[in-house]
């Protein structure tokens, strides 16, 4: 299709009964939820392939170690890279619907098959966790473990095909009627850039190093984990690290050279900060190769902010790719809705900064005491403060719908 006609399907695909705020504080709330979503995701396919190599040298007490720790990681961590998935899911689909929802359908088996996947993937990894306790551990498990992971990497796959197969409306029709024929199997996989979830994939290596690192500092207060394992962990983490940027460094510039020339992607100021920032970041684990005790905190803050400027950078592409079919989010038609609104800003700032100021809190302190944790005065009042704002947001959410109720039937 041409550029005109591919704008028209566009706007037509667009819900008709618009969006009830400004489509800027979506966007913003998409890219700033999806960074916890990834930190997820890098940290659960870095510790579920450390911890099946690890597996392999368990007769090495440190090895053993690290094998059930970051096998525990990586159950825990699939689970919270699914619950954090779906905020920037929904901002998604919210203002960039006809993108989402076409490539969801034109792949549908795929969208289909991922909850499967991820289903047994998952259980062939708590059967490894289940199973991965002491040197004896059955050697049988190793290949559940593998099962698992290879798993997660192709529900990876599955995602990044969907997202890249919505940055190319011009070919929706075709990959929908190949040779004139109308495909409604949804078995089709249409698209896919090798540089980019590459990319994502070196950024795990990247993450999850700075993870291992303030690994190490996070559990020097606890008197159950050797000085001598905790160095270990530092050591491997940096080695880790380094590879994962390095390769992002590489794979960035592939990435680039792949995207179209009508995307100019080269001359955005976003590009070059990211890549500048890749270098610093792997100067900072170059740096503390050696001696990265008491490093761990300020190196994963800076892996963080690493995921922040690709964040950033993910949306900056994506406009550029609908650029040319005046695909423009500010112009979403907008019927606004403030009590809704006001609910959701409550619901997302209040409840869940409370609550999850509350968890993270208790999980952090929580972790560095060996044996039963008593909570402190600050986790208590999170904990009660969590308590009170979601009871004020029930009874809101319950009187509004009453209120609206009576006004409509009174």
């Amino acid at each position: 299709m041409d550029a005109a006609t591919t704008a028209n399907m566009l706007q037509t695909m667009q819900d008709q009964a618009g969006i009830p705020s400004h489509p800027l504080i979506f966007q913003i709330l998409m890219v700033f939820t999806w960074i916890p979503h990834i930190l997820f995701v890098n940290i659960s396919l870095g510790a579920a392939l450390v911890g099946l190599y690890a597996f392999t040298k368990r007769q090495d007490p440190n090895w053993q170690l690290l094998s059930e720790a970051m096998t525990k990681v990586a159950k825990v961590g699939v689970s919270l890279l699914v619950v954090l998935g779906v905020a920037p899911l929904l901002f998604t689909q919210t203002i960039y619907d006809p993108s989402w929802y076409a490539s969801n359908v034109l792949s549908a088996a795929w969208v289909i098959g991922f909850i499967f996947t991820l289903t047994i993937g998952y259980l062939a990894w708590f059967t490894f966790y289940l199973k991965n306790h002491g040197a004896q551990a059955p050697g049988w498990i190793f290949w559940l473990g593998v099962f698992g992971l290879a798993m997660f990497l192709l529900d990876g796959f599955i995602m990044h095909v969907l997202a890249y197969q919505g940055l190319h409306p011009e070919k929706w029709l075709s990959w929908y009627t190949p040779g004139g024929h109308v495909d409604m199997s949804g078995t089709a996989i249409h698209a896919f850039e090798l540089p980019r979830w590459g990319f994502f994939m070196a950024m795990s290596l990247t993450i999850f190093g700075a993870f291992l690192i303030a690994y190490g500092d996070y559990f020097k207060v606890r008197a159950d984990r050797a000085p001598a394992y905790l160095d270990f962990a530092r050591a491997l983490g940096a080695k880790i690290a380094i590879t994962g940027a390095l390769l992002q460094v590489v794979l960035l510039l592939w990435w680039l050279i792949d995207v179209p020339a009508q995307v100019h992607v080269w001359t955005h100021p976003m590009t070059w900060l990211l890549a500048a920032y890749l270098f610093v970041l792997l100067a900072a684990f170059w740096l503390a190769r050696s001696n990265n005790a008491g490093q761990g905190y300020r190196l994963l803050a800076m892996s963080i902010g690493m995921a922040a400027l690709v964040s950033i950078f993910r949306e900056v592409l994506r406009m550029a790719y609908l650029h040319p079919f005046n695909y423009d989010i500010l112009n979403y038609k907008v019927l606004w809705d403030i009590p809704s609104f006001a609910l959701f800003l409550f619901t997302i700032v209040v409840v869940g900064g409370l609550m999850g100021g509350f968890i993270i809190t208790l999980v952090y302190k929580a972790g560095r005491v060996q044996g039963p944790y008593e909570a402190d005065a600050t986790v208590t009042k999170l904990g009660n403060g969590s308590l009170a704002s979601t009871a004020i947001w029930v009874v809101v959410f319950i009187g509004t719908g009453i209120w609206i109720w009576l006004r409509n039937n009174g």
